[in-house]
């Protein structure tokens, strides 16, 4: 994407004044593409680079004479999260506003398509029909259930010129590459990898350059067994290390974290420092648990409830909605079922900025590092991983190419490595 965007500028794509946007999901994202355009001379001082969320929000609330009642009202329905987003997409079908975004940035860059909802892929199908768009987006990466974007992606495909890249970008590692494009064809994931004995068990594991496949027979009666095998891998060391799983509910898991974290014991067994990032869905279960909403509540009451938590940054943000909707429509009653939308709207806003504990290790579902990377990455593969085939080779695939130097899989029990995701 940054190759494309080298030869528009060196094409002059961009006239006096104007300026390239690039668009991204997620705040993580959005850094680590700005650090990617600053590296180019050519681009320097001459790009924006914006989550969908605040370019949605600036183009309406620039364009907001153009949008009828009616629109604001599907909007204020859709909350927080995803009405602005529907409002720019309403707003890019109008021919002027898409030639006065035109006028500023006539070529727009946008990553990881796939991952993006009807709303935002609205925006994209406006602006490209008024700008240079260029889109890097993978289907098989697409992991929400429900939200497949194979339609979506043939119209851009139908729309302009394709170009397939074949491999990660992330890793120059040719161990992790090949097993990661296994995985991916559905092929014998230890058919690009080397046997090894492990120590004076004999027991075999496979290994590339920058990459461990390794079966481990525990259960959730013994999952010492696995502790024991992931303080090894820990002890190995990386500037930011990952734990990744497909099931971030497995007990054997938990307890096997759990052990790493606040065991010290024989080597290789030390206390590591663990931060466990539950999935938004949890981390709002238990944030709306804990301020205890009743199934009505009016205002007064309401703001004497979120009080208590103000603490929480999250919290605040729906505070300061509730007031806002108070001031602006005079709302004076709110149900359980609108507050705790309003929690979960702020949970996630709290997740795509980024704002992550910053422990050395981190433990999260396969789902929760979307879009992020980490030096060292270790899958936990449990018994209880769920999904057809298709579902657990893009979980795992997703998983392995989260890694930039090293990746270690780590399957549970014994034989499972002749099904989905491991071989064919």
């Amino acid at each position: 994407m940054v190759a494309h965007a080298r030869q528009l500028i060196a094409n002059d794509a961009l006239g006096e004044g104007q300026r390239m946007l690039a668009l991204t999901f997620m705040n993580g994202a959005r850094r680590r593409l700005t650090e990617s355009l600053n590296a180019e001379a050519s681009f320097r001082r001459k790009f924006d680079c914006l989550t969908f969320d605040s370019f949605a929000q600036t183009l309406v609330r620039r364009r907001d004479a153009k949008l009828t009642d009616e629109v604001r009202q599907q909007a204020e329905e859709l909350g927080q999260f995803h009405g602005p987003c529907f409002l720019a997409g309403e707003l890019l079908n109008d021919q002027e506003v898409r030639r006065w975004v035109a006028r500023t940035y006539p070529v727009v860059l946008v990553d990881e398509a796939q991952d993006l909802d009807v709303h935002r892929q609205g925006i994209i199908l406006g602006l490209k029909e008024c700008c240079t768009t260029v889109v890097a987006a993978d289907s098989f990466q697409c992991l929400s259930d429900g939200q497949e974007t194979a339609d979506f992606i043939d119209r851009l495909l139908n729309a302009g010129t394709t170009h397939t890249l074949a491999q990660s970008h992330r890793t120059n590692k040719e161990g992790l590459l090949a097993a990661a494009l296994a995985v991916r064809n559905g092929e014998d994931i230890r058919a690009v990898l080397n046997e090894e004995a492990i120590g004076k068990t004999n027991r075999v594991h496979w290994v590339g350059e920058g990459m461990e496949l390794v079966e481990v027979p525990a259960t959730a009666k013994n999952s010492g067994l696995l502790a024991w095998n992931l303080a090894f891998q820990l002890r190995l060391g990386a500037e930011e290390v990952a734990l990744l799983t497909p099931d971030s509910t497995s007990t054997i898991i938990q307890n096997a974290i759990s052990t790493v974290a606040n065991t010290q014991g024989p080597w290789p067994h030390k206390a590591f420092s663990v931060s466990w990032e539950g999935g938004d869905n949890n981390v709002a279960g238990e944030l709306t648990e804990a301020i205890g909403f009743p199934a009505s509540a009016s205002y007064d009451e309401v703001c004497a409830l979120l009080e208590e938590h103000s603490a929480q940054p999250m919290v605040k943000t729906v505070d300061r909605r509730i007031r806002r909707l108070h001031r602006v429509t005079g709302q004076s009653e709110f149900e359980k079922a609108q507050l705790v939308s309003f929690i979960s709207d702020a949970v996630r806003t709290n997740t795509r900025l980024g704002f992550k504990k910053s422990a050395k290790i981190k433990a999260m579902s396969i789902h929760g590092a979307k879009n992020r990377e980490f030096d060292r990455v270790i899958v936990l593969w449990p018994q209880s991983a769920t999904g057809s085939d298709e579902h657990k080779r893009r979980l795992l695939y997703n998983a392995m190419t989260r890694a930039k130097s090293h990746c270690t899989i780590i399957v549970l029990g014994n034989g499972r490595l002749d099904s989905a995701p491991f071989a064919t």
